[in-house]
């Protein structure tokens, strides 16, 4: 598959598109590669997509091909899409990259019609700065498009654990495994551990190891764009002592013999792709170990699976029955969604609001921060995004809803 269109994107995603894209399609082709030799379906992991051939999505030929159609936008500058439509890209603090997305239609003798999108939104981000939103867009009479991954949450229910959860492991002379997504979560974890060294909580002499070919390409990034970062000393030298990278097999196989305390940083953050697919299966029997995660686990992914089974379990594994004794924890501390209140702060900001559309979120928890955005936002309409209908909208706002009659892929 060749991406022969256009693909805009801010500067800093564009510069790190080609890492995941690649990263992506030699996962593919493994997955492709594992059906074929055991002729059969791949395992019901609601993180792993499900083939009906034996070519993968797209390769790394692909990819290369693709990157040559993407457009770099930097941030807050106004992009011509067509005659009629430009976009600007905001930054938000999801990720180093991340933007909401400025829209703007207009025609000869009608109203223009503006739209921003939230895109997954965080108001802050540990290593750099985020701005506020541009005042002239701000007064505009808007539509939006926002995100509610969170919007039945409250910042007042995060409870922060980790810190006193992986040094009461590490007391207790534990083997810490936290499983880390590759962008964002992997650096951030690895700046945590750095301001517990700092503060003498953590004992450089503790050994900290991060495996996974993404995470480190990610981190080399951070390290060579620091153009990019805060200009503190903490954020611009984010790397604990005593860290080690993974990068071969054997490395592995020697970290799993070594009955030493250590902390591990592992992709993926869900358990179920990359090196995490050899450490936790085997951490999970082990009592000495603490398998920390940092971030959602979809559910029917390895990392969901563990954690909903009790310690002291028997269960069965790749074939294999096995028992718990792992400590199984999680923490929602550090995640890149924005709760309700600071979506609301979002929201509040823009002085004319015509529409407010919520999408990307559980179906109650989008019913929920619909109420909860009426009885706090004056819009002229609030709906909520689903495949199952269509909305229009104009200028001023909402025009028509019908039902999609088109077929539904779940």
């Amino acid at each position: 598959m060749v991406l022969n269109g256009k693909t805009y994107a801010s500067t800093i995603t564009s510069e790190l598109m080609p890492y995941a894209l690649n990263n992506t399609a030699e996962i593919l082709n493994s997955i492709i590669q594992k059906n074929s030799s055991k002729n059969k379906k791949i395992i019901q992991d609601s993180s792993i997509p499900v083939f009906t051939s034996n070519e993968p999505l797209y390769t790394v030929s692909d990819v290369e091909k693709t990157m040559e159609n993407v457009v770099s936008v930097d941030f807050n500058t106004k992009c011509r899409i067509t005659p009629n439509i430009s976009v600007t890209f905001i930054p938000n603090g999801h990720l180093l990259g991340a933007s909401s997305i400025f829209i703007s239609i207009k025609y000869k003798g009608e109203k223009t019609i503006y739209l921003f999108f939230s895109g997954d939104y965080s108001k802050s981000n540990i290593f750099f700065d985020v701005k506020e939103i541009p005042k002239d867009i701000l007064s505009k009479p808007i539509n939006i498009i926002t995100e509610s991954t969170y919007g039945d949450s409250s910042r007042s229910e995060i409870k922060e654990v980790f810190d006193n959860n992986v040094l009461y492991a590490l007391s207790n002379k534990e083997t810490v495994i936290i499983p880390v997504f590759s962008l964002g979560r992997s650096q951030e974890i690895l700046l945590k551990l750095k301001i517990l060294q700092d503060r003498n909580m953590l004992s450089k002499d503790i050994p900290i190891y991060l495996d996974g070919k993404l995470a480190q390409s990610y981190t080399t990034f951070y390290l060579e764009h620091k153009q990019y970062l805060k200009k503190s000393k903490e954020i611009q030298n984010f790397l604990p002592a005593n860290l080690n990278l993974i990068t071969e097999y054997e490395e592995r196989q020697n970290l799993l013999s070594d009955r030493n305390s250590k902390i591990i940083l592992t992709t993926s953050g869900m358990g179920s792709y990359g090196p995490a697919q050899l450490y936790l299966p085997y951490y999970i029997s082990r009592p000495k170990c603490t398998i920390h995660f940092c971030g959602f686990t979809t559910p029917n992914t390895f990392g969901s699976r563990i954690k909903e089974i009790q310690k002291g379990e028997i269960f069965e594994l790749n074939g294999v029955m096995t028992t718990k004794q792992a400590t199984v924890l999680a923490t929602n501390e550090f995640s890149g969604h924005a709760k309700k209140e600071d979506l609301l702060e979002l929201i509040s900001a823009f002085d004319d609001i015509k529409s407010i559309m919520i999408n990307h979120g559980d179906s109650d928890v989008k019913v929920k921060f619909a109420k909860y955005l009426m009885e706090n936002v004056k819009a002229k309409n609030t709906c909520i995004l689903s495949p199952k209908n269509c909305i229009r909208i104009g200028a001023y706002g909402l025009i028509k809803t019908y039902k999609n009659d088109s077929p539904i892929i779940d």
